[in-house]
């Protein structure tokens, strides 16, 4: 790009175009890792290992127990960048809420005096971070990055008050996140309750679930039911024999065939984000695609994840779907296909799947058709389950809202992040409305501290 070809109030620095005021640098000119050790037996403060920070997430999922860690840890301060070097491609790294020990596979972390960490955490959750760490880690079944790595990070650097603006219009869209993901994970407390209580007691006429002060239960496969309820075994439940998808080589578009992925059922997402292309001889796979109202299984999946199972409501069959998937179609004289997706997914039914997967590997286990053929379902009447159905439907509905909202707004924060980290939108200090070029839009006013005003 030759200089001409730069915007006003902007200047290149080898092959990056940032605004004048900023300049590009290094990840190392801006942290530097604290290597403060604790050892055991370790303080009583919080502990924090890999399984508490969530991919993406800006927040701890949690805390662990200190007195149960033996080995030697890291210690932090509330405000560290803790950031996880292990599998780096899984994005792990918070701010650190409290004062606590970590494992030695996160890397501790602070800004410098020419940097704020509530600045730098949204680059180091940016894609072209964490595809940095990928590409330099060392190691192929454990892939590791470093500090040094991380340190060789190339990131544009705003003046101070400038980062302080872009973390805090960035973090008001994380408000809104993580708001949403806790009206999320009420309906999903509440849908639980439900399914408990619809799935063994079911409703009455009246439309109130039952109780066994009024009604009658009785005993049937270890199962206690209503009396008028059947308990029946799912392969007995479904209109035709269960059925193994096809996996085949990956291939281009010009010459595959559309198969879901495994994540599309461990999302519960069947959709075209969830596919990938195989080379697939059409006529060995045409009776693969998927339908309306087909069950998809996993066979085969982590002990936590085995048994998973996920409903396709579309009309449009885009896909076939691979060998570790089993599809189940429902008997719909019999149950509805609602009601066959939230019988195999009751905790009785995970318990089950559980407690009968094989297999060697520490990680991977599976079911086959057999195991679960042999499930054992509450099997109201019909127009009982139509009730229960009409109930459940309505709140996934709800639950389908705020996770749409809540991929609205990651996807927002993405291109807020693009634009904001990188100088192609300007957030004005002082609310006149200041652009990064004549071109560009104005994000939000920010109004930083007196004293971190040039």
């Amino acid at each position: 790009m030759k200089d001409t070809d730069v915007s006003p109030g902007y200047r290149q620095k080898m092959a990056e175009v940032i605004p004048e005021e900023w300049h590009l640098t290094r990840m190392k000119n801006c942290l530097r890792e604290i290597k403060d050790k604790s050892y055991p037996p370790h303080p009583e403060v919080p502990y924090l290992g890999l399984e508490h920070l969530d991919s993406g997430e800006m927040d701890a999922s949690g805390c662990g127990d200190p007195s149960l860690v033996q080995s030697t840890c890291s210690a932090f301060k509330a405000g560290d960048i803790l950031y996880g070097k292990l599998r780096p491609y899984l994005d792990k790294a918070i701010i650190a809420p409290f004062d606590g020990i970590c494992s030695t596979e996160i890397v501790v972390m602070d800004a410098k005096e020419n940097s704020l960490n509530q600045f730098l955490i949204y680059h180091i959750h940016s894609d072209d971070f964490v595809g940095h760490n990928v590409s330099h880690a060392f190691g192929t079944k454990m892939p590791r990055t470093s500090f040094n790595t991380i340190g060789e990070y190339p990131l544009p650097l705003p003046p101070l008050p400038e980062q302080h603006c872009i973390a805090a219009v960035l973090s008001t869209v994380d408000v809104g996140i993580t708001a949403t993901g806790e009206v999320i994970a009420k309906i999903e407390e509440l849908k639980r309750g439900l399914v408990q209580d619809l799935l063994t007691k079911g409703i009455d006429e009246n439309g109130r679930i039952r109780s066994e002060e009024i009604h009658e239960f009785c005993e049937v496969q270890r199962m206690r039911v209503p009396v008028g309820w059947e308990v029946a075994q799912l392969k007995d439940v479904i209109s035709e024999k269960l059925q193994s998808g096809y996996s085949g080589y990956e291939t281009g578009e010009s010459d595959g065939i559309r198969a879901l992925t495994l994540t599309a059922v461990t999302e519960n997402r069947i959709d075209v984000s969830n596919t990938k292309y195989i080379k697939a001889d059409h006529e060995r796979v045409k009776d693969l695609f998927i339908r309306r109202n087909d069950i998809f299984i996993e066979r085969s999946n982590t002990l936590a994840l085995v048994g998973l199972a996920a409903l396709y409501e579309g009309d449009e069959p885009f896909a076939i779907y691979p060998d570790l998937l089993v599809r189940a179609r429902a008997n719909r004289e019999m149950i509805l296909p609602k009601i066959l997706l939230e019988s195999i997914l009751h905790p009785r039914s995970r318990t089950y799947f559980r407690r009968s997967a094989k297999g060697t590997s520490g990680s991977m286990k599976k079911i086959d058709q057999k195991i679960i053929g042999n499930l054992y379902l509450p099997l109201p009447p019909l127009p009982e389950q139509h009730r229960i159905a009409a109930i459940l439907s309505t709140v996934d509905r709800d639950l389908a809202a705020e996770r749409a909202h809540r991929a609205h707004l990651l996807t927002l924060k993405k291109g807020l992040m693009r634009d904001l980290l990188t100088g192609r939108k300007r957030v004005p200090l002082n609310g006149a409305g200041r652009m990064a070029d004549p071109g560009s839009q104005s994000v939000m006013s920010c109004n930083t501290p007196p004293e971190d005003r040039p």
